[in-house]
């Protein structure tokens, strides 16, 4: 458990994750048990800092736009020549009348899709980070 000292220290920290580290480097260090344990632990903790780092990186690249704006222009236009495609399948309906429906229920879900891609290519923007920082 983290005294209350720490936990300031964490909260006032410049880079929380780096600080909570090395308060765990320094609690690893004073624990009494063999060397070659410690090790061991500083070891997979090394490992975290490497993944924290990674991870930081992503969170810090930005996704070029022309990525979203080619996607969206692309479905655009596929949805534009999709009444042609669907033409001959509705033959049987009266006056081909089904195929808007059926074109606007394509369109609701591909651009559904496109829109979750959006939001997935920065997923620290949706999620509530802060509590966890």
């Amino acid at each position: 458990r983290l005294s209350p000292e720490q936990a300031d220290a964490i909260i006032s920290a410049t880079h929380r994750p780096n600080r909570a580290l090395f308060d765990l480097s320094v609690a690893i260090e004073k624990l009494p048990m063999h060397f070659m344990r410690k090790n061991e632990i500083n070891k997979n903790l090394s490992i975290f800092e490497d993944t924290l780092g990674g991870s930081e990186r992503l969170l810090s690249s930005p996704v070029p736009l022309f990525y979203s704006r080619h996607t969206a222009r692309f479905i655009s236009i596929w949805l534009l020549f999709l009444p042609f495609a669907l033409y001959g399948q509705f033959g049987d309906s009266w006056n081909h009348i089904m195929m808007i429906p059926a074109s606007l229920l394509i369109s609701v879900f591909l651009f559904g899709i496109e829109e979750l891609a959006t939001q997935l290519e920065e997923p620290f923007t949706i999620l509530p980070m802060q509590g966890f920082c």
